[in-house]
């Protein structure tokens, strides 16, 4: 493997065009795996991949276009290049008694009327018109009310369950994605000056650009306002902080101190009354709309929370630090011991999987 077919390597993986075993080799060089394997005592070499990759992983000023990647040591690098060509042993398989399969499209429509419908499975997305609803395919939601009101003072509730998503597309055409375990409150039809919904959970956005009518997403502790753009809101009840993390366009974040405007490639983070923006990575925030799953140096407890979110689970620490951080990426439509075992591979932590229940152990 030359310089340029390590570099495209790098590249297809932030893309999420691997191959599986491609992934694995990525995570594995962030995980600090292959701990027994020999690796080449050429200093010169190992310097040398080293600095290709990391002018790869930087983007003028010293901005670092991967960082969970950034921190692989380069004698890892060369370890697990050297790995694509010579059979590695399986780790040893995650502890389980019955594997739990991922979530799928999953989602419940409450209508202003009352009326409550499960939505199909086997659709993706559902779409609100001024007058009816529709899944993404164009075929009608059914059993709806024929008086169920269509004015802009008429509110609906999508909302995904533990092991959810689904995605909406709303009356002016904006597209929102919605990860497990949350709610997006509209209206029916949006007032003429300005289009507004209310978050609690975590959705990607897609908004339509209108100039006269800016699109306000509300949620616990912040207000986001925008034209027209892209972006990823993460507010869940139980996180101790809200993240809207902006891919495209422009926002304005306000909060309890104020208001702030955000560039592409911003995030902010707001943790009660405080409101902190940097410059971040978007990929891994935005990872699971594409299915997959980025730990991206959060902690254990963290991880865990999604994880248990996504798969519906109970998760349940005995001894283990929560605070042990991770980093790599793994399909989010796998199995979830296939999710543990990426984990597994660093050799800090070990998983029980016990009917719909995980135990995290050292």
């Amino acid at each position: 493997m030359d310089k340029n077919e390590l570099a495209n390597l790098l590249d297809r993986y932030r893309r999420g065009e691997c191959t599986e075993e491609e992934c694995l080799l990525i995570e594995s060089l962030y995980l600090h795996t292959y701990q027994n394997n020999a690796a080449r005592n050429d200093d010169t070499t190992k310097t040398r991949v080293w600095q290709y990759v990391s002018r790869r992983l930087q983007k003028g000023g010293g901005k670092v276009i991967i960082p969970w990647l950034a921190a692989a040591a380069s004698l890892l690098l060369i370890v697990a290049v050297a790995s694509l060509y010579h059979p590695r042993a399986d780790p040893t398989p995650v502890d389980q008694l019955a594997d739990i399969p991922a979530g799928g499209n999953r989602a419940t429509l409450m209508l202003a009327g009352g009326q409550t419908v499960r939505l199909d499975s086997s659709q993706q997305g559902v779409m609100v018109l001024a007058d009816r609803l529709l899944y993404t395919d164009s075929t009608a939601v059914e059993r709806l009310s024929a008086n169920r009101g269509t004015g802009e003072d008429v509110f609906n509730e999508i909302a995904t369950p533990r092991g959810g998503t689904y995605q909406v597309v709303l009356t002016d055409g904006t597209k929102v994605w919605l990860n497990a375990d949350s709610r997006l409150r509209f209206p029916q039809r949006f007032a003429d000056a300005r289009r507004e919904v209310t978050l609690i959970g975590e959705a990607y956005f897609e908004v339509t650009k209108n100039p006269r009518r800016p699109f306000v997403v509300k949620t616990a502790g912040q207000e986001i306002a925008v034209l027209g753009t892209s972006f990823n809101v993460a507010a869940y009840g139980d996180e101790a902080d809200e993240q809207t993390t902006l891919v495209e366009g422009e926002v304005v974040v306000s909060a309890a101190q104020g208001s702030h405007h955000l560039s592409p490639g911003d995030q902010a983070v707001v943790k009660g009354e405080d409101v902190s923006i940097a410059k971040v990575d978007t990929a891994p925030f935005i990872a699971w709309k594409s299915g997959s799953i980025a730990f991206n140096e959060r902690t254990l407890e963290n991880i865990m929370r999604d994880i248990g979110r996504w798969y519906d689970v109970d998760v349940h620490f005995k001894g283990v630090d929560k605070q042990l951080r991770f980093g790599g990426m793994v399909s989010r439509y796998a199995n979830v011991s296939e999710v543990l075992r990426r984990l597994e591979l660093t050799g800090q932590v070990h998983f029980k999987i016990e009917e719909r229940g995980i135990v995290v152990k050292p």
